[in-house]
Formats: C-alpha cells, sequence, structure tokens
C-alpha cells in the first residue's frame, strides 16, 4: 500500500493555467495523495475551473483576501492530513513519475532525509532556450546530503520540486509569510541547517513563469537577499563567501538602479 502525502497548490487568480497543474497531479502513477488548493483571494474564475474537475482527492480552501503565497503554502500545510507534503505552484506541471521517484527514495531509508528534491526545467525569459536546475556540471556532493553551506550561496531546490516531512517544516516553523519573494530558499536553509537533504537526479518538474509572477519581482528579491545576508552574516563571513556574495547581490542592484539602497541594507541587521 502507497504512503499517503499531502499535496498542496497555492493559488491567486490563475484560471487559465491552474487546470494544467492539477491535472499534472492527477496523471501521477503514484496516486496516494489529497490535493488541498489554496485560493490566495482570487477574484477571476478559479473556483469555478477547480469546481468542474471532479475528483474526490481535491479540497479547495478559498481564503477571504490576498496575503501572499508564504501564507497560503502555510494554510496548506496545517490543514494536510498526512506526513508528508509536496507543493505544486499552480503555473507549473509535475511529470508523471514525479513523485513515485520521490517517494521511493524518500521511504527507501526511513529518517534519513527531511525532503527530497529533484530537477526542473522550463523556458528562459527569451521563450527559446531551456535551463535546467540544478544544472547538469553541478558536482553531486553539493545536491545531496548536508547542504547548508553551499545552499546560503545559491539556491538550486525550487518549491514545486519537494516531498518533505510535515514534522519538519513544523518544527522549523514553515514559511516567513513577511517575504514576498525567495520564501522558500530562506526556508530551505532552516531545513538544510537540521536535516540532510535527498536529491533524484531527474528532471520531474515543468516551470512556466506567468506574468506577474514572485519569483520574476527584483525589488522583493533584493530586499530578501539582504535579509538572509543579515540572519546568516557569521556563516557566510566564517566560511570566507561574504565579499562573493555581496558582489552577487550588488551586481542585480546596479543592472536594476537599485545600488544605494541594496549596499545600505546589506550594511545592517534586518528584521521582519
Amino acid at each position: 500500500m502507497e504512503t499517503m502525502v499531502s499535496i498542496i497548490i497555492p493559488t491567486y487568480n490563475r484560471e487559465n493555467v491552474i487546470k494544467r497543474a492539477i491535472n499534472s497531479v492527477l496523471r501521477q502513477s503514484y496516486s496516494a495523495y489529497e490535493v488541498i488548493i489554496v485560493d490566495d483571494g482570487s477574484t477571476d474564475g478559479t473556483e469555478d475551473v477547480v469546481a468542474s474537475i471532479e475528483d474526490p482527492r481535491i479540497r479547495y480552501i478559498a481564503l477571504k483576501e490576498n496575503q501572499g503565497v508564504a501564507h497560503a503554502r502555510n494554510v496548506g500545510i496545517r490543514e494536510a492530513r498526512y506526513e508528508y507534503i509536496a507543493f505544486l505552484d499552480s503555473d507549473d506541471e509535475w511529470l508523471p513519475n514525479k513523485l513515485k521517484r520521490q517517494m521511493k527514495k524518500m521511504l527507501a531509508v526511513p529518517n534519513e532525509f527531511a525532503m527530497i528534491y529533484c530537477r526542473m526545467s522550463g523556458l528562459m525569459r527569451n521563450r527559446t532556450d531551456r535551463f535546467v536546475c540544478p544544472q547538469r556540471d553541478y558536482v553531486k556532493e553539493i545536491l545531496e546530503g548536508n547542504l547548508f553551506q553551499p545552499l546560503l550561496f545559491q539556491n538550486v531546490i525550487g518549491t514545486p520540486t519537494i516531498v518533505v516531512r510535515k514534522e519538519c517544516l513544523e518544527q522549523v516553523g514553515g514559511f516567513k509569510e513577511a517575504l514576498r519573494c525567495l520564501e522558500d530558499w530562506e526556508l530551505i536553509l532552516r531545513i538544510a541547517r537540521r536535516w540532510k537533504i535527498g536529491f533524484v537526479d531527474e528532471i520531474l518538474v515543468e516551470v512556466h513563469k506567468s506574468a506577474g509572477s514572485v519569483s520574476m519581482n527584483t525589488g522583493w528579491y533584493l530586499v530578501t537577499r539582504c535579509y538572509m545576508v543579515s540572519l546568516y552574516r557569521q556563516e557566510i563571513t566564517e566560511l570566507g563567501m561574504m565579499d562573493r556574495v555581496k558582489t552577487e547581490i550588488l551586481d542585480v542592484a546596479r543592472k536594476n538602479n537599485l545600488y544605494d539602497e541594496t549596499k545600505e541594507l546589506l550594511s545592517r541587521e534586518i528584521e521582519l
């Protein structure tokens, strides 16, 4: 008998793509799951689209007002009935063997990993070339195991790629709701600090960038990166990575005419 998984899909005004995301779950070769769709205050026809899909494993939760994807995911975590949780963004898709491959690895060595992730792929912003994350040339040593140090510099784990133990999410406190960007990276760092992370070396998620996507907001990106430097300043400094991290952040800031503001943020402690 397959182990049950709670799949959380936060959504906001995605009536045109959410059916594609849900169908990618319903096509999974692994069938033991519930789907929790958390509608973060949509004003379009998202609810009608979800209602048109008849499957008893789907639960729809409508929030009264938009409070951000971190809050929506946390609602889903609280509502989840099962020990393992997976996330899917409402504009992305899973490949059919995604859950099966990850749950096989998770259950093969009980309690070895807090989280299992996989590769994801999608079109780059030029809409012609494709990206793969993590990149193919990454060495295996920074893709599995104790990943806290490599993840301090760069995140290679997307929320739609993970299966995670619910107890681990609860112990670290879930997503930080004050963040409007990179909230997945910030959460994953807290998990990586305490537990090992496993990796399935396959592309099992197709990523689509929708208009208005939070991940495309440069201002929030810079604020969150500065917050994370503030949070882990000692660790980054001890690893001899501070100059490298600051240079990377300031290069982005310079290209977006936010250099002075970002440099000032990097110099002080930030609280949410």
